[in-house]
């Protein structure tokens, strides 16, 4: 029989009976909390009007859940807040004045002097308050939603060929050594990775949600002596909140990890969350986090703050994919069909951003364990970031951020040598006049520098020969030619020739690309 992990509000509801909360908590939680801002399988249920009580009944009615709209319209949880205290004095002022007055402690983070509180009156809370705190809404996070439905036409998935793709192809058992990973997820049924639970799981491993094995085993593939700490902070539905997610970060922070792998995000901007955050990075720990899967011209969060690296998806081809969020994204990884393990022993092809995020903690761990020497994720990290491909528009872009791991240009970085031109992009945009141009960027993915190298462009206009006079190591140079499209689509061919040396990826050198203009609305 499979059994099905309570929900977080259930969880909810068996904390506060003890507080004599559990009436208005049943209620506020099965109809009235606002669905997750990330899509999420539940339709949102309506609230019935209870019908007015008998005149003689009122005096023996309990105090009744009073409706928090500016939780709801902000998209948080209602009747719901985390506060921030001045020190723990403070802290525990509030704890003891909050006893016997309608406020149930339905979480706490000792380092912060944070709480997490529910209420029956907003006034209830606030008459206890000071002002000295920071108060702040608890926002609902979920697992992105996958989307293979409505994937550009073209896309081409991974399948098995990640590795190879990342650009590793001999033994690399030993990548991620000494290199602590935490994951915050639905957690891992992996053998050897350590689970802590934030949020309870069902007895059976079988029965967890995937979708942490499933990232995991992504950052395992890459790296596999990577030690693997993983806090279960979802439940099986894939719903956790923004209270929750800081504690894991705290706790990951606290038990000395190198980098976090957060697959998982919320449209709204949590205070306490900021502050998790703010106090990994002070401890110097890294955190990745997934784009989002909606399409949107803004990132989730956490992947939306300052200091997280924010990764959004490609295909195989290095091509953006349509469902990944854009805008301040820091780098991209593959994202399309990828094999990973799931739950009971089963493979699955995943699909999303979730999938991007562990693939780049895995190429930041096998970075700082590379040639057999620990280095700090820091380090690492600036290997990985000087290491990665240009993609879409030239430099920093809303799509791809500054590009696209390849794990094998890390790997290769520190050997003379090797000579590796490639074809980054072929970008149509619109220049200052209004006429379409189409910007051609060649980059340099070796170690020696190109000199005089040829580069050929295609179009329907007619084929432009140019010429690369110079062309330093990790560097990429773009050509702007005039652009037009004679019909639905016009075919881009561009090719670039080294001559004089072997090319260690001549697959590169090529690459074609069909335009087809935005429909107009």
């Amino acid at each position: 029989m499979h059994m099905r992990r309570p929900s977080t509000s259930t969880i909810l509801i068996l904390t506060l009976a003890g507080g004599g909360l559990a009436g208005w908590w049943l209620a506020r939680n099965s109809a009235e909390d606002p669905a997750p801002a990330i899509a999420s399988s539940e339709v949102p249920r309506s609230i019935p009007d209870d019908p007015p009580p008998r005149p003689r009944k009122l005096e023996d009615r309990k105090p009744s859940l009073a409706r928090d709209r500016e939780a709801s319209e902000a998209g948080a949880l209602q009747n719901q807040r985390s506060i921030r205290f001045s020190d723990r004095d403070a802290y525990e002022r509030f704890l003891a004045a909050a006893k016997g007055k309608g406020i149930a402690i339905l979480g706490s983070i000792d380092r912060l002097n944070a709480l997490h509180v529910g209420f029956l009156s907003i006034d209830d809370l606030n008459a206890l308050l000071d002002g000295s705190e920071e108060s702040g809404f608890i926002y609902p996070v979920a697992l992105p939603t996958p989307k293979t439905e409505g994937v550009q036409e073209g896309a081409v998935g991974f399948g098995e060929s990640l590795l190879s793709w990342l650009g590793i192809t001999g033994d690399n058992s030993a990548y991620g050594s000494g290199v602590k990973v935490a994951i915050l997820d639905t957690g891992s049924t992996l053998a050897g990775a350590r689970n802590q639970f934030l949020v309870d799981p069902p007895e059976n491993p079988a029965d967890w949600n995937g979708h942490g094995t499933a990232v995991a085993d992504l950052i395992r593939q890459i790296a596999p002596a990577a030690d693997l700490y993983s806090w279960r902070v979802a439940n099986d539905e894939g719903q956790s909140n923004s209270f929750l997610l800081a504690q894991g970060i705290l706790a990951a922070v606290d038990a000395g990890v190198d980098v976090i792998n957060i697959s998982m995000g919320s449209y709204g901007n949590s205070a306490i969350l900021r502050d998790a955050i703010e106090t990994a990075r002070e401890a110097k720990v890294l955190i990745y986090a997934s784009g989002g899967n909606e399409g949107y011209e803004q990132l989730a969060y956490p992947a939306a703050y300052e200091g997280v690296v924010g990764v959004g998806a490609v295909d195989a081809t290095g091509t953006y994919l349509n469902f990944s969020n854009s805008g301040n994204v820091t780098m991209t990884a593959p994202g399309l069909d990828l094999v990973t393990a799931w739950t009971g022993g089963q493979s699955v092809y995943f699909t999303g951003t979730s999938a991007s995020a562990p693939i780049g903690v895995g190429v930041l761990a096998a970075a700082m364990s590379q040639g057999g020497t620990r280095i700090s994720s820091a380090q690492a990290y600036e290997r990985v970031t000087d290491n990665l491909n240009e993609a879409g528009a030239p430099g920093l872009d809303n799509f791809y951020g500054i590009g696209t791991v390849d794990l094998g240009r890390v790997l290769q970085s520190g050997q003379a040598g090797i000579t590796d031109a490639a074809i980054a992009a072929n970008h149509v945009t619109t220049g200052n006049g209004g006429q379409m141009q189409l910007q051609v960027t060649v980059q340099n993915r070796g170690t020696t520098t190109l000199v005089n190298t040829p580069l050929e462009v295609t179009t329907p206009s007619g084929t432009s020969t140019l010429n690369i006079t110079t062309l330093q190591p990790g560097d990429f140079t773009t050509f702007s030619l005039p652009f037009s499209v004679n019909g639905d689509s016009a075919v881009i061919q561009s090719r670039v020739q080294v001559i004089g040396a072997n090319d260690l990826k001549p697959s590169n050198n090529r690459r074609t690309d069909v335009y087809t203009p935005a429909a107009e609305d």
